[in-house]
């Protein structure tokens, strides 16, 4: 299974979800309210270790479509970024994670930055994004130097 399947797959068990709403990969929808991971550019390798293994991150944008029409739907988007914010940090202290394939262990899963409004466009819609990563170790794969 790739990572960003896991990470979809582990953003769906979040209970702050809009009940029904979509989890996409590289899409987004324009009527709210949907949701969406995309992968970043970044740094793969964060530490080689003398045995072979590796610390690894995953960085990732969590993205939604919102209606941006009121001031209180506005707040209420920002809201909810400060709340997935918490959880990914509550799933790290609790080590529940991301299920990634054999050799790879997942050491956190975090939000790096703050929400905040990403896209807006002519309409009463606009797009929320955080921004995340992953961090794992892969340990050395057999009969490789």
């Amino acid at each position: 299974m790739s990572i960003i399947s896991s990470i979809k797959t582990y953003m769906k068990t979040y209970s702050g979800l809009a009940s029904g709403a979509p989890v996409w990969v590289d899409y987004l929808g324009a009527v709210p309210t949907e949701y969406s991971i995309a992968p970043l550019a970044g740094n793969r390798v964060l530490e080689k270790y003398l045995d072979g293994s590796a610390l690894k991150e995953y960085p990732f944008a969590f993205r939604s479509v919102e209606s941006t029409a009121a001031e209180l739907e506005r707040l209420e988007n920002s809201g909810f970024f400060e709340t997935f914010a918490d959880w990914l940090d509550s799933q790290t202290e609790t080590g529940v994670f991301p299920s990634l394939s054999a050799g790879k262990t997942v050491e956190l899963i975090e939000a790096t930055g703050w929400g905040y409004l990403f896209q807006e466009g002519n309409s009463e819609t606009g797009i929320y994004q955080i921004q995340c990563r992953l961090v794992y170790l892969e340990e050395l794969k057999h009969g490789k130097n």
